[in-house]
């Protein structure tokens, strides 16, 4: 068979694989998924099936690789977790019933955890960061997050920045250059396009009709 783009291959743990290609050269990116992240769920073996969503998602992940930014890091986890739910859905069988809930963080936890997002967002926020705030693993820390504040850490704080910058705006005369870094973002145009993406306008466009 001739490898094409977006074909996948699911190789399952307890199975073994070969390839062999003669006169082509292509590129392909591996996957290594720990049994837990697909949450015992058993995958399928699958071979030269065509997956769009997958491959432009580890695309867009390629493409964030060289940044290091706030905004990068953050869409790189939000990406991820959607790449893993979407293997598990796709490609799992009925996962092994473990008899575990989610874990639920309690209202003090709640508290905690926004105000520390609250007083970080010019600073780098991660779900592992975000998880030690309430003494969880990472694992844990996501569906309960999810279940306590309806949405992901991504989204949380992207709505809080762009909250915080609209404040910035009515109430400061701070330029959009020391707005951007004050609430996060690293540059300008990220800021610019966030801001426009979420609000409908520029920021400058928001300030000037306030």
């Amino acid at each position: 068979m001739t490898p094409r783009d977006g074909n996948v291959w699911v190789i399952p743990a307890e199975l073994s694989s070969a390839a062999l290609v003669r006169n082509a050269a292509f590129e392909f990116a591996q996957l290594t998924l720990p049994a837990p992240s697909v949450g015992g769920a058993t995958l399928r073996p699958v071979a030269d099936r065509q997956d769009p969503l997958l491959h432009n998602m580890v695309d867009r992940i390629a493409d964030l690789a060289a940044r290091d930014d706030v905004l990068s890091r953050l869409l790189r986890d939000s990406i991820a977790e959607g790449l893993r739910l979407h293997i598990r859905d796709r490609y799992g069988e009925a996962p092994s019933p473990d008899g575990k809930s989610v874990q639920m963080l309690d209202q003090g936890q709640q508290r905690r955890l926004v105000e520390f997002l609250h007083d970080s967002l010019d600073e780098r926020i991660d779900l592992r960061t975000a998880a030690n705030i309430v003494g969880m693993n990472v694992r844990d820390f996501r569906p309960a997050f999810a279940q306590a504040f309806h949405t992901t850490l991504y989204q949380f704080v992207l709505d809080q920045r762009i909250k915080r910058a609209k404040a910035l705006l009515a109430s400061t005369a701070l330029t959009m250059t020391e707005i951007s870094f004050t609430v996060g973002f690293s540059s300008p145009s990220h800021f610019a396009t966030t801001f426009k993406q979420r609000v409908g306008v520029t920021p400058s466009a928001y300030r000037a009709h306030l």
